[in-house]
């Protein structure tokens, strides 16, 4: 006799490891990559973002939350701005333009939950003549 629930689902993934998933790059406006999982109506993604970098300013129609588990964000969200280290959750409402970056020290590693959307994890930017991620001063991308 089987001790496990009856269920009415079809096959489907319930557990993950994060480790194991394929890393991929966001977008071309932020330096931010790692792994996604897509659930039925959110995006849950164990998210790196190299020291000094991030993403331009943007925004998306969708709610987000990005919790810190290493590093420090520095993040500007509807006009303000705050540093947030690990325990740190930033809240992001949809269609409100915001901005985040790896402080200088070290990269960052963060959790992030997005609603799913037709766009999926990408966002709008600002400025549509930037054609790539935001630097700290004096840590630019090198060509070449």
């Amino acid at each position: 006799m089987s001790t496990q629930p009856k269920t009415d689902h079809q096959a489907r993934e319930y557990f993950f490891d994060f480790q194991r998933l394929p890393a991929h790059a966001f977008t071309k406006h932020t330096t931010s990559n790692g792994t996604v999982v897509r659930g039925d109506k959110i995006y849950v993604g164990l998210v790196n973002k190299p020291r000094a970098s991030g993403s331009q300013p943007h925004r998306h129609p969708f709610e987000q939350f990005n919790y810190v588990l290493k590093g420090k964000l520095k993040a500007w969200v509807g006009g303000q701005e705050q540093v947030v280290g690990a325990g740190g959750l930033i809240h992001i409402p949809a269609n409100t333009l915001h901005t985040i970056v790896a402080t200088p020290e070290e990269d960052v590693v963060f959790l992030m939950v997005k609603e799913v959307t037709p766009m999926g994890t990408a966002g709008i930017p600002e400025d549509p003549a930037v054609t790539g991620p935001r630097y700290e001063p004096g840590f630019e991308a090198k060509n070449g």
